[in-house]
C-alpha cells in the first residue's frame, strides 16, 4: 500500500524516526510499570498473601469446627459425669432391703463410666488438634503479616517507578510534539494512518521484510517501493509506515 504523490524528504525520514523511536521508549516505559520486575514482584507479594489468607480462613474455619465439637463433648461428658455421680451416690447409700436392684445399678454405673472415659478420650483428641491446628493459625497469621508487609513495600516501589516514568513519558510527549511540529503536514497526516495499536509507526525494509513486524512483503509493494523509492508506503501486515530504501533503510 502506498501513499502516492507524498515524497519523504532527508529531513523528514529523520524526524519520522525520532519520532519512532521516542514513541518506542515510551511504551516500553510504560510496559515497565505493568510488566517489568517491580510489577512482577509486587502481584507475586500480593498473591502470595492472598494465597495464604485463604489458607488461614480455612485453618480458622478448622479451629471453629473443632471448638464447637470440644464444647459439644464437653457439654454430653459433664451430662455423663452427673448421672454417674449421681448413681454412685444412689450406690452407696443403698440398703440392704434394696438389693434385687443393685446389680441392674452396677451395670448402669458400668455402662456411665465407660460413656465417661469414652467421651473423655474424645475430648482430649479434638482438645490435641486444637492446640495443632492453632500452631497453625498463629503461624499463618505471622506469615500474613509480614506477606502483607512486603507486599506494601513493592506496591510502594512499583508506586515510585510509575511516578518517575510519568515525569519521563510527560518529557518523551513533548519531545515528540515538538518533532511532529517540523514534520510537513502531508507527511504528519500519514502517521494518522498507521493503525492506532502500533506503538511505532515507522519502519523499513530489511531483505524483504518489515522490520517492524518482521513479515515479509509482498512482492508488488516491494515492485512499487523500488519503483517510487521516494514516496510512503506501509506495511500490509502490520500497517506500519515504510520509509524509502536508503541508507537508513539498510
Amino acid at each position: 500500500m502506498s501513499a502516492k504523490g507524498i515524497s519523504l524528504s532527508e529531513r523528514q525520514i529523520e524526524l519520522l524516526l525520532a519520532i519512532s523511536e521516542l514513541s518506542t521508549k515510551a511504551h516500553r516505559n510504560n510496559l515497565r510499570v505493568s510488566q517489568g520486575p517491580e510489577a512482577s514482584n509486587y502481584r507475586d507479594r500480593a498473591q502470595e498473601y492472598k494465597r495464604t489468607k485463604v489458607k488461614l480462613e480455612a485453618i480458622s474455619e478448622e479451629a471453629r469446627n473443632l471448638e464447637e465439637e470440644r464444647e459439644s463433648l464437653e457439654r454430653e461428658l459433664g451430662s455423663y459425669e452427673f448421672q454417674l455421680r449421681t448413681s454412685r451416690d444412689r450406690l452407696d447409700h443403698s440398703s440392704g432391703s434394696d438389693y434385687k436392684s443393685l446389680p441392674a445399678l452396677r451395670a448402669e454405673i458400668a455402662a456411665l463410666e465407660s460413656k465417661v472415659s469414652q467421651y473423655t478420650e474424645e475430648e482430649i483428641g479434638v482438645i490435641d488438634q486444637l492446640e495443632t491446628v492453632t500452631k497453625q493459625r498463629e503461624s499463618l497469621e505471622a506469615d500474613m503479616k509480614k506477606q502483607l508487609q512486603e507486599a506494601l513495600v513493592a506496591k510502594e516501589s512499583l508506586e515510585a517507578l510509575r511516578r518517575d516514568i510519568a515525569v519521563v513519558d510527560e518529557s518523551l510527549q513533548v519531545e515528540v510534539a515538538a518533532l511532529r511540529a517540523q514534520l510537513d503536514p502531508e507527511v504528519a497526516a500519514l502517521l494518522e494512518r498507521v493503525p492506532a495499536q502500533v506503538i511505532d509507526k515507522v519502519a523499513y525494509v530489511v531483505g524483504q521484510a518489515c522490520s517492524g513486524c518482521r513479515l515479509r512483503i509482498s512482492s508488488i509493494l516491494l515492485d512499487q517501493i523500488k519503483r517510487f523509492p521516494s514516496d510512503a508506503h506501509y506495511c500490509e501486515e502490520c500497517g506500519r509506515l515504510l520509509l524509502p530504501n536508503g541508507p537508513r533503510a539498510g
